[in-house]
């Protein structure tokens, strides 16, 4: 099953915020003068390999569903988990 509907939106949302992330994390680093690229790695591993492809196997374990909706609630939550994480994340890099 392929990403359609408001799962393909989810998606975006979740990538959007990665990319907001890191971006906030940039602004930091730059203004701290502590920038190096093994942070920009960081923030790419957490984000993608973690967090990105799990939802994607997710969303290839669908058809094996037999309800047909457990996973597809599994998804939705752990997105909402990554969204809340994620926007918990921007705020406290721009406070500090």
């Amino acid at each position: 099953m392929a990403l359609s509907g408001f799962m393909l939106y989810t998606m975006y949302i979740i990538l959007g915020l990665i990319s907001l992330d890191i971006l906030a994390g940039l602004y930091k680093a730059i203004t701290t003068n502590s920038f190096s690229f093994a942070k920009l790695a960081g923030f790419l591993q957490s984000g993608i390999l973690y967090l990105v492809f799990p939802l994607t196997i997710l969303v290839s374990l669908i058809p094996m569903d037999p309800t047909g909706w457990v996973l597809t609630i599994a998804y939705y939550l752990a997105s909402l988990g990554i969204v809340i994480k994620y926007i918990m994340d921007i705020i406290g890099k721009l406070t500090k």
